[in-house]
């Protein structure tokens, strides 16, 4: 069979890469004066159906190169991307459904299945946990590890860590992860409903397990009490992981990647095992002190560093309040267990077209277990980027040769700083398509299950092998990628703690990734630059070539580098996110980062090859035109005003028109091409930050 994946070291670069020879800064900023009368802008375009030309291209770029799309069509429209995923997702999903798989053929016969009563589907996940009362913090430990055992992390997380250079393995205990609906809610600022959401689970297991309780005078003052502590417990940890509140990726480092601070990884082990945690001697009291007692792994490591983790035990408010009795301990341990699988409660789907709450379900099995559903899905991945995984890998070391040319010829660099980018960048690997063959890993599921029953089932699987793959360190990069990754995402995406980037199936399918057009082959070539980037942008800087997370930057470059990100969060910071909302330019940063260096090697490479094809002139603006016009169609999409708002409050991306209008301003090439010389973008040239 032919190999799909491509698992090469990024020292390894293709025979011919060398043709590249002249300066990229010169070949993409050669202002060239149009001959008088020339129009600087043809009258067709193979575009030009999406086109609306009597916006001013200063004015509003992204308008100007879609504008009769968006005239001609409704809000919410998926637009270019979103279209391809809902196809390539929905033919997944067939595929899973049609599959004659036995372990898809039996979640298939669930999914399909009447659903059960939400009282039935609650009794099953408490039968199942067996979640005991605690009467002490040893007893509240002891059955924190039980359901951690069993894949699930309320109030703190238990995970184990592997590190790819040293292949060692360690357990940590961090702050606890919540569920993606509680993220949600409070990352939208929607306490209302995220409290709407807590009261029928807590409901829902009294009516199991107590309901006399539910009768009893006073029950519903009781019960509002109660949602609020779980909901103040949810507001710590999300505020804890978020920095206060804010989702930038940079606010996050110091929970969840602890694991990258290099005098700690040769620990092996560092946490204490459940029976010490349990029976540590610790005092039958929720205090600050009894809890760090209780989850202080060794003296000096890694959580006596960790200000996110300390901020989590300290800040007002804190745990020791929200945790403050055992009836509260209960009840989070309960509520947290039911929320965890509550996507598969087909009795909440009620109202819903049968297809509606199937894909929702899927939805939740890739989120429960990529790596089952990586498995079960394999054969139409690996289908869908079979075609261009080759031209690809191809793309990516022309691409990393161009940057490498950037980074030599940058003058704000100093020596020292320009190897260690050089040494980083050379040891970038890239991991394309779907592998010929998955890790190991197998699953079972008993013939009785309902669909609740297979999700915890499969949970504490996904656990008991994660903990199993410590000793199979020889493939540990794809072995992380296999199970942390959903394969049938139309993304790509950066793993700075691995320096790798990975491109999956969607992504270099046909329509994405067309072989019979060039235009659209190199405009995905810009988001393919653009992971390439993230190594090199605000945070992803901050890793070595390793993944250790190390300074490598002379004091000098660095107080240039940081300078620059204040010139790029200003530019965006002009922008809206919505009408009357200022676009957040710090929170964006690195993704916007990202996009400048997308499109600066991408648009460098795409430029050079039609240079060494002999285009001039007039030809070679022409091509240079519908690149620009081009990389405005990858980003269409109409978010209604709703889903702009949302996003403004979750998503680290700048909304689609910013991070067309933005970046295009800064490059000279553009203002020539299109004619700008004045309109709301424009940005006069000692304004046009250059940063690779």
């Amino acid at each position: 069979m032919k190999r799909i994946m491509k698992w090469v070291l990024a020292a390894t670069l293709i025979s011919g890469a060398s043709v590249f020879t002249s300066c990229v800064d010169d070949s993409i900023d050669n202002p060239v004066v149009p001959e008088p009368g020339e129009p600087a802008v043809p009258e067709h375009f193979i575009n030009e159906a999406l086109m609306d030309k009597t916006v001013k291209p200063g004015d509003d770029f992204y308008m100007y190169a879609l504008g009769t799309w968006f005239n001609s069509h409704k809000e919410g429209d998926r637009g270019y991307m979103e279209s391809y995923d809902a196809i390539n997702s929905n033919e997944v999903e067939k595929s899973l459904f049609a599959s004659d798989n036995p372990l898809a053929r039996h979640l298939v016969r669930n999914i399909e299945a009447p659903a059960p009563s939400l009282s039935e589907d609650v009794k099953a996940v408490l039968d199942y946990l067996d979640i005991q009362k605690p009467t002490g913090i040893g007893m509240l430990l002891t059955e924190i590890g039980k359901l951690q055992d069993k894949g699930l992390n309320p109030i703190f997380s238990k995970r184990v860590d592997m590190h790819m250079q040293t292949h060692s393995c360690q357990e940590i205990v961090s702050g606890g992860i919540q569920t993606q609906t509680a993220d949600y809610y409070l990352g939208i600022k929607q306490t209302d409903a995220l409290k709407s959401y807590i009261k029928p689970i807590l409901t829902a297991i009294d009516n199991v397990a107590d309901p006399e309780r539910t009768k009893a005078e006073g029950y519903e003052a009781e019960l509002e009490e109660r949602v609020s502590a779980i909901l103040a417990e949810e507001q710590l940890i999300y505020a804890t992981a978020h920095g206060g509140g804010d989702t930038s990726d940079s606010d996050r480092q110091g929970l969840w990647n602890v694991r990258d601070i290099p005098e700690y990884i040769e620990a092996g082990s560092i946490a204490r095992s459940r029976a010490t945690r349990a029976g540590g001697g610790v005092k039958d009291e929720v205090t600050q002190e009894t809890l760090l007692e209780a989850f202080h792994p060794m003296a000096g490591a890694i959580f006596d560093e960790s200000p996110a983790f300390k901020k989590y035990m300290e800040q007002k408010g804190g745990i020791t309040t929200v945790l403050k009795t055992m009836d509260n301990c209960y009840d989070y341990l309960r509520y947290y267990a039911v929320m965890s699988v509550s996507n598969y409660m087909k009795a909440r789907y009620v109202g819903q077209s049968e297809g509606a709450a199937k894909s929702i379900i899927v939805a939740a099995l890739k989120q429960t277990s990529p790596f089952l559903m990586n498995k079960l899905n394999a054969d139409v991945l690996r289908k869908m980027g079979q075609a261009g995984a080759d031209r690809c890998l191809t793309m990516l070391e022309k691409l990393r040769t161009v940057f490498r040319q950037r980074i030599e010829t940058l003058d704000w660099l100093s020596d020292a700083t320009r190897q260690e980018a050089l040494k980083k960048l050379e040891a970038m690997q890239f991991f394309v398509g779907m592998p010929d063959n998955l890790s190991e890993g197998e699953f079972t599921l008993d013939e009785g299950n309902t669909l609740v029953e297979d999700a915890l089932s499969i949970i504490a699987q996904n656990e008991a092998i994660m903990h199993n793959m410590c000793g199979k360190v020889e493939q540990h990069v794809r072995t992380i990628i296999d199970y942390e990754i959903d394969y049938s995402e139309l993304n790509a995406r950066y793993a700075p703690d691995m320096n790798c980037l990975i491109i999956l199936p969607q992504f270099i399918s046909e329509g994405m990734f067309p072989a019979d057009d060039e235009y659209t082959q190199y405009v995905a070539a810009t988001a393919f630059a653009h992971e390439m980037t993230h190594g090199f942008d605000a945070n992803g800087a901050k890793y070595d070539e390793r993944g250790y997370l190390r300074n490598w930057w002379s004091s000098e470059s660095k107080a240039k580098f940081e300078a620059k990100q204040q010139e790029m969060i200003a530019l965006y910071n002009r922008m809206e996110a919505y009408p009357g909302q200022p676009a957040d330019g710090e929170k964006t940063l690195t993704e916007n980062m990202a996009d400048y260096g997308g499109m600066t090697l991408a648009y460098s490479l795409f430029k050079q090859k039609k240079i060494d094809e002999g285009l001039q002139g007039a030809a070679l603006d022409y091509a240079c035109q519908e690149f620009f016009l081009h990389y405005a169609k990858l980003w269409l999409r109409y978010p209604t005003l709703a889903q702009k708002k949302s996003l403004y409050l979750t998503d680290v991306h700048s909304i689609p028109q910013n991070r067309v209008n933005v970046i295009v301003t800064l490059f000279d090439d553009w203002y020539r091409l299109f004619n700008v010389t004045d309109g709301k973008l424009y940005l006069a040239p000692e304004k046009r930050v250059k940063i690779w």
